[in-house]
């Protein structure tokens, strides 16, 4: 679901927007894109299992899998999220590949997200929940038209809030110490929302 660029590159920091939404419209894989079956995992760190509002697409869980070994930051290899600018917001990201697409014009779904950039890494949690047990989120922002850069004002999808009791939650990773896949029982749950509401 990430943009891929005119010279054939992947900013995989950057998620293209009309695949994004689809996504969470249709209740599609984030990786393999086919549509979910009833149990669907959301991947995400101690904040989001606190507050129960998740940003990443849902996944299958064969692809929750696969994720956790590819991506290296859910994997648990980056010790800090990178710093650097992303690809699709330099000289690589000026002009979209396809002039009809839906991106959005590679604006951000949620301009006010906090930047995580060079921030350390957090223990990554999977949450393995009934398919389209939640609610979208948005925002609304000026994007302009990718062919023409005409603005028009569009509430672009940014997440969801989750509205039912995982089934179960899994620790995917810690840094330090890399890949885990350990099921957290009820009172570790409690203990991480209980800490983030203590910070937050």
């Amino acid at each position: 679901m990430n943009i891929r660029l005119r010279d054939g590159g992947v900013d995989f920091r950057t998620p293209h927007q009309g695949t994004y939404e689809r996504c969470w419209q249709e209740n599609l894989c984030q990786t393999c894109g086919n549509p979910l079956g009833h149990l669907s995992v959301l991947f995400g760190g101690p904040n989001q299992v606190a507050s129960r509002a998740f940003d990443e697409p849902p996944l299958c869980p064969p692809c929750a899998v696969y994720a956790s070994q590819a991506c290296p930051m859910v994997a648990g290899r980056q010790e800090r999220y990178a710093d650097r600018q992303r690809v699709s917001e330099g000289r690589r990201g000026h002009v979209c590949p396809d002039a009809g697409c839906d991106c959005g014009g590679f604006v951000a779904a949620d301009p006010n997200a906090a930047d995580a950039s060079g921030d350390p890494a957090h223990p990554w949690y999977a949450l393995y929940v009934q398919t389209g047990g939640w609610q979208l989120t948005g925002n609304r922002v000026r994007v302009a038209c990718s062919d023409r850069g005409c603005l028009h004002d569009r509430t672009l999808i940014n997440g969801c809030m989750l509205g039912v009791e995982p089934r179960k939650v899994m620790l995917v990773s810690s840094p330090g110490e890399g890949r885990v896949w350990r099921r957290l029982d009820a009172v570790e749950v409690a203990a991480i929302r209980s800490a983030e509401e203590v910070e937050g």
